[in-house]
């Protein structure tokens, strides 16, 4: 476990936007994971068995698309998108409303072993030994939405966990996309009513994957590298930065971003380097 405080540079980028944001998180997995391209995928903890194939396809292609997949672990469509997209290149994020020893849904405890074992990561703001309350879960949501560029909806109640979520999403000016469900079922009030006041309809993951002007995929790069590149992406990251990160010299981190920057690989702009 690892805990990342807010003045350090692995600390989400995003999550220095938002309002309250944690002093600290308690992280298992991999940390570098907080700082990539990222969708947060959210919805019923009773899904219809479309639901469930939705969260898993989108999620499953997000992943391919080298896009994280953030949700909360819960039980439903949370468990179905995590499930989808663990074994993709993008792999997936579980922010917890408690901590570590204390994981819940229990039936989730392999889930959260799983995302571990296979690349993903595991968040808190909650010490370890904070047990569930009930709470933390609507707090935790600003951490979920906060992490992502965007939020997808498919199926959610009025007046869930989910509209939480996209309120947050709104207040942090994150894109709001929707499944769009049948009218007669309760679980398409949230998708239906934000399609009608402004989010994005979308019927495939590509339709999120388009509306970002960002690299997809990961570029053909030599060993020597990847090293540093793993740590650049769309959010500016600095040379000094670069250097506490991989423990390099100033010199050899400028070297490869001199290289990188020539291979049109990377771009130097206000701030420090991005992905292109």
């Amino acid at each position: 476990m690892k805990i990342i405080k807010n003045t350090d540079s692995l600390y989400p980028k995003r999550l220095l936007t938002i309002e309250n944001a944690p002093k600290q998180l308690y992280v298992e997995g991999d940390e570098t994971l907080l700082n990539k391209q990222a969708i947060a995928i959210v919805g019923t903890r009773m899904p219809s068995e479309y639901g469930i194939k939705v969260a898993n396809e989108f999620a499953k292609e997000l992943s391919n698309q080298n896009y994280c997949v953030i949700s909360g672990l819960a039980q439903g469509i949370d468990t179905y998108a995590h499930m989808g997209a663990k074994c993709g290149k993008g792999k997936t994020i579980a922010v917890l409303g408690a901590g570590f020893n204390h994981i819940y849904p229990k039936q989730n405890t392999k889930l959260y072993q799983d995302i571990i074992e296979e690349g993903g990561c595991i968040v808190s703001e909650y010490d370890p030994n904070e047990e569930v309350k009930p709470e933390n879960f609507p707090k935790r949501n600003r951490i979920i939405s906060g992490l992502s560029m965007g939020v997808l909806i498919i199926e959610a109640r009025y007046r869930s966990g989910s509209s939480i979520t996209a309120k947050l999403a709104i207040e942090q000016n994150k894109e709001i996309f929707c499944v769009p469900g049948n009218i007669d079922k309760p679980t398409s009030y949230i998708p239906n009513e934000y399609i009608k006041n402004g989010a994005f309809l979308v019927t495939s993951a590509m339709d999120i994957i388009n509306y970002y002007p960002i690299k997809k995929e990961e570029k053909n790069i030599d060993e020597d590298y990847k090293e540093l590149y793993q740590y650049i992406n769309e959010i500016p990251i600095s040379s000094n930065e670069l250097c506490k990160l991989t423990n390099l010299s100033i010199a050899s981190v400028n070297e490869r971003l001199i290289y990188m920057e020539i291979e049109g690989l990377i771009k130097n702009v206000a701030g420090g380097y991005i992905k292109i």
